[in-house]
């Protein structure tokens, strides 16, 4: 990073006495300072060549198990050819004598980190500007590498590539020990659909899943997802954003108030609401004012629009999940005659950035007619439209099936039965769950429950 930054304009930010400090450190004290740096620093957070040369060869040596102390030191180095270039063992020897004391260890290692992630803005401003000159390159696609560049940077401050298992060991069993010990217990990061089944099956959804609803056009594919939304939002208190190609915003918060209120959507929508339901209304749309929810509806969006915004909703508002309605209408962007191909590079970008966010995102996506040909209606994964790599990329794909869709359309019910079928779960088991759909509400709710009994 140091090579490639012009020093002739403006003094590049470096902290010589802080870098020499903390490698004097780690080479006096290995066995209590090294733990603590490198677990927060990398050798290109170093930015004198010496010293993040100096550096490599400690965590190399830790690594595997040895003590990087002064002399293995200098003799990794001298084995890669490498002792002459940082100063000798001269220079490791003087290194020693900038420490006195590893109280201010992590002092100095965060002026290395802020120093480091300075440079590397100045850098990423470089890079922007050279994709403005780039006439080949899409604008979305230059907009999207822009992004890439400024999240990347933010997510370094945020934590380290690699972790040590022994800095976390404890605490995590302590977590599993309060969980056997309460299974109610939320864990923090997960999201629950708040569908007591559904949740069972699957721990609810974790940070980095892919989650796929799928299901015939009509079948409750959004009111599921919203209903999801709802619980989280609401309930749980998350930050959930919300991708509806499909739908506009307005559309969205109806369905919302809707399911929340319990009240008929066709007469709101129609004018023809009774005036004793506005109480209701007025109470989900309070409880709603208060949920973090965030809503696009940019029709026909690309991949890499959704990207952008995604991250910056996660920036500004700490996002918890990401839902897409739904993936087939979502753009590619990128150049291909076969269909099958922009819905694989759309799936791999959406599991890309659950894990980019470090969280669950769920993707809408639509069956095709294959099902409605065969005897048996229950959807497979064969049935997934356009791609086998939904499949693929999916740490979860639930369909949604409801045999008054094919046996009673026309059926005067408000309420039909609904299964949801989880065909693929990557750390958990398949399964079937029970669950009524509510037509007028535009909602689905457990059968334990009648809809009027369904806590606000």
């Amino acid at each position: 990073m140091a090579d490639v930054l012009d020093e002739g304009i403006r003094p590049i930010p470096k902290n010589k006495e802080a870098e020499q400090v903390i490698l004097g450190a780690a080479l006096l004290e290995p066995e209590e300072a090294v733990p603590r740096v490198v677990t927060r620093l990398r050798p290109e957070h170093f930015y004198f060549k010496a010293h993040r040369e100096i550096y490599r060869a400690i965590v190399e040596l830790f690594n595997h198990g040895q003590l990087p102390d002064a002399v293995t030191v200098a003799n990794w180095l001298e084995e890669h050819d490498k002792l002459d270039a940082v100063g000798g063992r001269t220079y490791l020897h003087e290194l020693l004598t900038r420490v006195t004391t590893l109280a201010a260890l992590d002092h100095y290692v965060e002026i290395v980190e802020t120093k480091a992630l300075r440079r590397w803005l100045i850098q990423a401003g470089g890079q922007v500007a050279e994709l403005g000159f780039r006439e080949e390159l899409d604008v979305e696609e230059a907009l999207d590498r822009a992004g890439e560049l400024i999240f990347e940077i933010a997510q370094r401050q945020q934590s380290p590539d690699y972790h040590l298992l022994s800095d976390f060991l404890y605490e995590h069993l302590d977590f599993l020990e309060a969980l056997h010990k309460d299974p109610e217990r939320r864990p923090q990061g997960v999201v629950f659909t708040g569908f007591e089944q559904f949740d069972d099956l699957t721990s609810g959804f974790h940070a980095a899943d892919l989650v796929v609803i799928a299901g015939r056009p009509g079948t409750g594919k959004t009111s599921f997802v919203l209903s999801i939304a709802r619980d989280a939002a609401i309930r749980q208190k998350k930050s959930v954003g919300i991708f509806s190609l499909e739908m506009t915003k307005e559309q969205v918060l109806e369905r919302l108030l809707c399911a929340e209120a319990q009240v008929n959507l066709h007469s709101l929508r129609s004018g023809y609401l009774p005036p004793a339901k506005w109480g209701q209304i007025a109470e989900a749309a309070g409880r709603i004012h208060q949920a973090s929810i965030l809503v696009d509806d940019t029709p026909g969006a690309s991949v890499l629009s959704i990207k952008a915004k995604a991250r910056r909703m996660a920036l500004e508002h700490k996002l918890d999940l990401l839902i897409v309605d739904y993936l087939q209408l979502v753009e590619a962007g990128i150049r291909t005659d076969v269909r099958e191909q922009e819905i694989a590079y759309i799936s791999r970008t959406l599991k890309g950035l659950a894990r980019e966010l470090s969280i669950p995102v769920i993707a809408c996506s639509q069956l095709n007619r294959a099902v409605e040909r065969r005897e048996s209606k229950r959807p497979q994964l064969s049935d997934l439209r356009e791609s086998g790599a939904i499949e693929q990329d999916a740490d979860l794909v639930a369909f949604i099936y409801r045999p008054d869709y094919y046996e009673d359309p026309d059926g005067s019910g408000p309420v039909a039965e609904a299964e949801v079928i989880i065909a693929k779960q990557r750390n958990g088991p398949t399964g079937k769950v029970r669950l009524l759909f509510h037509k007028d509400y535009a909602t689905f709710y457990s059968p334990a429950r009648r809809a009027e009994e369904v806590p606000f």
